[in-house]
């Protein structure tokens, strides 16, 4: 029987851009840092030899992402589009939404369009939301909620 989300996790190309990027342009806690080799690992994940570089960042609300960097064996070229069976994303509730997209241009976040705007039946603005990519192509979105 399930009981909770533990973590989500995503493949990266390089374990400390990718905590870099989190932390600094996206302003997440760095919670941890793992490596990890030997039968546990290469058994949970199918791979003889598996060798991983890991790390953890939250917002110190329980739910974590953990990055994880494949030594060995070595993660393939990636490239996932939004619409590929498989591809996943992960969502984020931002407070205001405009100002949190033109910081984060001004970091290096690349969107793929500024927030688009969803109004509810009664033509009041619902929800703003917009899809942007992390340095390896896992797709993030942001939403605020109005």
């Amino acid at each position: 029987m399930l009981k909770s989300f533990f973590h989500t996790g995503f493949v990266v190309r390089d374990i400390e851009e990718s905590v870099r990027f989190y932390s600094e342009i996206l302003g997440m806690r760095v919670a941890g840092r793992t490596e990890r080799q030997g039968e546990f690992v290469e058994q949970v994940l199918a791979f003889p030899g598996a060798h991983i570089k890991g790390g953890f960042v939250d917002m110190g609300e329980g739910h974590q992402l953990e990055l994880i960097q494949y030594l060995s064996p070595a993660s393939g070229k990636g490239g996932v589009a939004r619409n590929d069976l498989g591809a996943a994303h992960l969502a984020f509730f931002v407070e205001d939404i405009d100002r949190f997209y033109a910081e984060t241009c001004e970091r290096g976040l690349s969107y793929n369009n500024p927030p688009a705007a969803m109004f509810g039946e009664d033509g009041e603005l619902a929800r703003k939301a917009c899809y942007a990519q992390d340095p390896d192509g896992n797709w993030l979105e942001f939403v605020e909620l109005f």
